[in-house]
């Protein structure tokens, strides 16, 4: 009788003990046959690049964000929701002209690290060639697998110079010019013209190109008006090119109007004021 009892409940051990395994099997792989559902990736927008750099468009429509050699740019990027929590920031860098000098990276997450929104921001120092790079940021969350969100910059362009304007200049200008006129001899007062400051070709905020280097002179001697560059810094016109060079100086206002005193080897010569339209 002892035996029978002694195996009975063997019996009901057992079997008790092989129902646990089979529903802990059960739960285990109802688990990995239904994993959690991912959450969505990381959404925001990213900010205009702010710094040493101008955006403008030249004269072939395309719109390029300039920066001097050894500019820096910040990038603000900013989540607005991230369900799977802010983990990572990623940069690549493709200078096309230059690949030996992409110019430097920081990143920062900030206080977005760990949180599901916030401003992380990228700063880049561009390297000490000309050329057009592209810039990608990649801002991960910390998901497995992490989902991304990609930023691409493929229009940065270093400019040949290591100094910009203050303000962007590029527009039309109304012109009064007193000067000589080296061709008849004759001094001149109040002569007025319009000048069109732009970019095109490897111009840039510190290399303008304008649409009548005389301001109107040329076209009054019978001629016709002479596209030069004309070379600035900060609040400075520092020089020209062509038949001007080395004489062609003067200051910026604070509202963009330009006076400007230069010469020629022609003989003339004149005090100019650039006032924007």
């Amino acid at each position: 009788m002892l035996n029978k009892y002694i195996m009975i409940k063997f019996k009901s051990t057992y079997m008790a003990i092989a129902l646990g395994v089979i529903l802990s099997s059960c739960a285990y792989n109802l688990d990995d046959a239904n994993p959690p559902r991912p959450l969505d990736g990381p959404a925001g927008s990213a900010a205009t690049p702010t710094g040493d750099t101008f955006t403008a468009t030249d004269t072939g429509d395309d719109t390029w964000t300039y920066v001097h050699k050894g500019g820096v740019i910040t990038f603000n990027i900013d989540i607005v929701d991230a369900p799977g929590l802010i983990s990572a920031i990623d940069v690549t860098l493709a200078n096309s002209a230059q690949p030996e000098d992409l110019g430097t990276v920081v990143t920062s997450l900030g206080t977005a690290e760990g949180n599901s929104a916030g401003t992380v921001s990228v700063t880049y120092t561009a390297g000490n060639e000309a050329g057009d790079e592209e810039i990608t940021i990649v801002v991960s969350d910390g998901q497995d697998p992490a989902k991304l969100l990609t930023f691409t910059y493929p229009t940065i362009r270093i400019a040949d110079t290591d100094c910009f304007t203050d303000q962007l200049l590029i527009g039309f200008y109304d012109t009064v010019t007193d000067g000589h006129d080296g061709l008849s001899g004759l001094d001149f007062t109040g002569l007025a013209s319009t000048v069109e400051i732009y970019m095109r070709g490897d111009n840039h905020p510190g290399k303008y190109r304008f649409s009548d280097g005389s301001f109107g002179l040329y076209v009054e001697q019978g001629f016709g008006g002479n596209f030069i560059h004309v070379y600035m810094c900060d609040n400075q016109v520092l020089d020209a090119d062509e038949e001007f060079a080395g004489n062609y100086t003067g200051t910026i206002t604070a509202d963009g109007v330009l006076t400007i005193t230069w010469s020629n080897t022609f003989g003339d010569s004149g005090v100019t004021v650039m006032t924007p339209q």
